[in-house]
């Protein structure tokens, strides 16, 4: 686990670890290994035995957007073997209460009304809400200015308090403020609503096909592990995924995503990295880890 321990990753990775351990008939232990943009755990792994026994709960950040910002890595996405798909969260354009606008027509409105006086929060350059806010920006032609904050809590922060005016980010996370008023939901990146906020339209419906996109999050294995092997764990994590308890608590943290096989989430992902390399190529970043 390349992420510190109670995020939704943290927590969705070790609910699925227990289904699919009960089909493998022995224990998964979740190792939490976080640091430099997930690469510490990622290079871990890479460099693991292809045997099955060591596994990586990849995101969208590992293996789609990490080689695309960074010139040296400590691994390429062809150092491992897909596994099994865990699931999908829509990035979502939070604002808050402050901004004049109650719906994305508004808000867009407002702001090309208002070029560069609407801020959003970020959690550095790169990152997810970074790239998410510039996708948004290039599908509406607005101009919104980035702020970068030191990690997610403090761009979270940001926008509550109104110190910006939006952030772009995972559904999941801010859903509990939306529902107490503390923040408002204009609209998802997602291809349809989801059952756990089905009121907020998806930017595809409101007019902007270019603006898609979700944090992903799947197991993955070092590459040369044995297709067998590959597929019996596919096999185990599916049928966890499949359980009306796993999939209650995916569908109330407005997760989602195909149950897949190796071959098909190794074709998503491929198709993710290409989304995001239009998204990042204009913005000539060099980051180094």
């Amino acid at each position: 686990m390349p992420y510190p321990p109670g995020g939704l990753t943290d927590v969705l990775a070790r609910l699925v670890s227990q289904k699919a351990s009960e089909q493998l008939g022995q224990p998964i232990v979740v190792e939490n290994r976080p640091g430099a943009s997930t690469i510490v755990g990622a290079e871990q792994v890479a460099r693991a035995a292809p045997d099955g026994y060591t596994l990586l709960m990849a995101a969208t950040t590992t293996l789609t957007t990490n080689p695309l910002l960074f010139k040296k890595l400590p691994y390429k996405p062809t150092d491992f073997t897909p596994v099994a798909l865990v699931g999908t969260v829509p990035f979502a354009l939070v604002v808050s209460p402050s901004v004049p606008a109650k719906d994305l027509r508004e808000f867009v409105a407002y702001a090309k009304a208002h070029p560069d006086q609407m801020t959003f929060s970020t959690s550095g350059q790169g990152a997810s809400s970074h790239l998410v806010g510039e996708m948004f920006k290039a599908a509406t032609q607005t101009q919104l200015r980035d702020i970068p904050y030191k990690g997610s809590a403090a761009a979270l922060t940001a926008v509550l308090s109104g110190e910006v005016s939006a952030t772009f980010d995972g559904l999941t996370n801010y859903l509990p403020y939306a529902r107490d008023g503390k923040l408002k939901i204009l609209a998802m990146f997602s291809e349809q609503r989801v059952p756990a906020a089905d009121a907020i339209p998806t930017l595809l419906e409101s007019g902007y096909p270019d603006a898609v996109a979700y944090s992903w999050f799947g197991v993955v294995a070092p590459v040369g592990t044995p297709a067998t092997v590959v597929n019996r764990l596919n096999q185990a994590f599916n049928t966890g995924l499949r359980s009306p308890t796993l999939n209650d608590r995916l569908r109330t943290d407005a997760t989602s995503g195909p149950i897949l096989s190796p071959e098909a989430y190794g074709e998503f992902m491929r198709s993710q990295a290409q989304l995001w390399e239009k998204v990042i190529t204009p913005l000539n970043l060099n980051l180094t880890p």
